[in-house]
């Protein structure tokens, strides 16, 4: 696991890909790389990473249209534009659709490095202002977002009932305590559930099918209830 999170960077130069590669991940983040636009979308879906670090002339699909699609799936997510020509025109519209800024790929790695840590910032910042923005939690191959209802695990993406959303995040919020029947029930009547124990044994088994490989740390505690392993 990394220190400080996942961050995308998206070239369709391998080298580059491999030097900002070494260069992030001994700062002691965990890297994702893209070779073109399409791919970072697909990795950003389905990884949501911290920042994305994108070149903005690439094959298949540019840096600029990568860009706008991205802002749709998360508008606060800081994206840098890098560039070989730091004076293109493309990079004016890559900034007005979306990019927060952009950095010259010739630039000391101390720069690279500052920029993205206080780009990283200054959108926590913002998102812990907001409401409910950014209720995600994730593991290796999962994640779930619980503000829009929905589990994706390794690539296959499940919507969540209100009752599955509710009874994940109280066994999330505390990995390792085994939630009572009585627990459960109580979290679940502010969605109005209308069950019994065997009720409950079908929502977990219906929520562990959607988790996929991490539906296997759901345990349960017979005639107790259920919890997270760690």
């Amino acid at each position: 696991m990394s220190l400080l999170g996942e961050i995308l960077i998206v070239d369709d130069e391998r080298v580059v890909r491999s030097t900002f590669k070494a260069i992030f991940e001994a700062e002691g983040y965990s890297v994702l790389l893209a070779k073109d636009g399409e791919e970072a979308i697909k990795i950003f879906r389905e990884h949501r990473p911290l920042l994305v670090l994108m070149d903005v002339m690439m094959p298949k699909k540019n840096g600029i249209a990568a860009c706008s699609e991205i802002r749709v799936i998360d508008p606060l997510v800081p994206i840098l534009a890098f560039t070989a020509m730091p004076n293109d025109i493309n990079m004016v519209r890559a900034l007005g659709l979306g990019a927060d800024d952009y950095i010259a790929k010739d630039r000391p790695k101390e720069e690279f490095v500052a920029r993205v840590n206080a780009a990283i910032r200054k959108a926590q910042s913002v998102k812990s202002l907001i409401p409910g923005y950014g209720d995600v939690w994730k593991s290796e191959s999962t994640i779930i977002d619980f503000t829009e209802m929905r589990v994706t695990s390794d690539g296959v993406t499940h919507i969540l009932t209100k009752s599955e959303r509710v009874l994940l995040k109280l066994l999330l919020s505390e990995i390792g305590r085994c939630f009572s029947y009585n627990e459960i029930f109580t979290a679940l009547k502010g969605e109005g559930y209308i069950g019994d124990d065997a009720a409950i044994r079908t929502l977990v088994s219906r929520l562990k099918n959607k988790l996929g490989r991490l539906g296997s740390r759901l345990i349960s505690r017979r005639s107790y209830g259920y919890m997270f392993t760690n």
